[in-house]
């Protein structure tokens, strides 16, 4: 949020406010099949030395995925286009948006991108002088990209209600790059989330029913589970820096998997997190991240984990 289209390599750029979806039934963030889901998304022209021509338009794209952390345009499996229009170049300093209806197919199995449940979602806005890539979305560093991954996960269950207990999300990611890579596949928690990250959390868990506060405090554990990397490293550690730490900034716990994709590789794993003893309304925020050898931020997505 205002931030200009310059998207912090370090901050939490996958929260974007200007991509909306709301399910016909489920609401926030979510697809309901059969159904027509609305989509919004806002394009914002600089002012100033902008070379895009006020005669063009501008073509916005928009591409769904099941809880994410880097998706391709290039495999069905990791996101699908749900979405194309072309709207007219807002003048200069302003913003514009564009709405369109989203049904889904039914009966689609839960790992499709168009299947039931949270969605993350890609948006590109691109004047028509300009044509985006078939192969990746240049997440964070194209300013015609925003991204919006964020996923609520309830913890408990009717019978267990008072008793949250261990609690787990399906994730997916791809390698974006056309060569094998070492990644590392991070989970932390946010005890101090910044202002917009609140705001977008609380946007969510305001209509989520059970709620009470965030919490400040991790839950008794959490990390990562891949199936399908056996001999994987991992390590748990606090993040936060020395120099966070020399200014008073409390160490946020963190969790590291280090694994080798080939390429274009995508796969999915599982982040848990046991929520034992946690006060019932408690909502527990963890971003998840894919970063690269050259220490860049890839992917990310926001699990708020909610005991119930």
């Amino acid at each position: 949020a205002g931030d200009g289209g310059i998207h912090s390599p370090g901050g939490v750029w996958w929260l974007s406010p200007d991509i909306k979806l709301t399910g016909a039934t489920s609401g926030a963030d979510q697809a309901d099949p059969g159904a027509s889901n609305t989509v919004e998304v806002f394009a914002h022209m600089k002012s100033g030395d902008c070379k895009t021509r006020a005669s063009e338009s501008v073509t916005v794209e928009v591409w769904a995925a099941n809880p994410s952390l880097v998706m391709t345009p290039d495999n069905p499996a990791s996101a699908v286009k749900v979405g194309g229009l072309g709207m007219p170049t807002p003048a200069p300093g302003t913003a514009a948006s564009v709405q369109f209806g989203w049904t889904p197919p039914s009966g689609l199995p839960p790992e499709d991108p168009q299947g039931r449940g949270h969605k993350c979602l890609i948006a590109r806005c691109y004047p028509e002088a300009l044509v985006p890539s078939a192969e990746e979305f240049f997440v964070p560093d194209d300013q015609h990209v925003a991204q919006r991954n964020i996923c609520v996960v309830p913890c408990g269950a009717p019978g267990a209600a008072r008793v949250p207990g261990p609690c787990g999300q399906e994730v997916t990611t791809v390698n974006p790059r056309n060569e094998r890579q070492s990644v590392t596949l991070r989970a932390e928690f946010d005890a101090k989330p910044s202002k917009h990250t609140s705001a977008v959390v609380l946007e969510r868990l305001r209509r989520t029913e059970g709620f009470v506060r965030l919490a400040e405090e991790p839950p008794q554990s959490f990390r990562i589970t891949l199936r399908a990397f056996p001999k994987a490293e991992f390590s748990r550690g606090a993040r936060g820096g020395c120099l966070g730490q020399l200014l008073g900034f409390k160490a946020q716990p963190g969790f590291d998997a280090y694994i080798t994709l080939e390429p274009k590789q995508l796969i999915r794993f599982d982040f848990n997190a046991d929520l034992t003893g946690s006060p019932l309304g408690d909502a527990y925020i963890f971003h998840l991240t894919q970063v690269g050898t050259d220490g860049r931020t890839q992917g990310g997505l926001t699990v708020v984990m909610l005991a119930v």
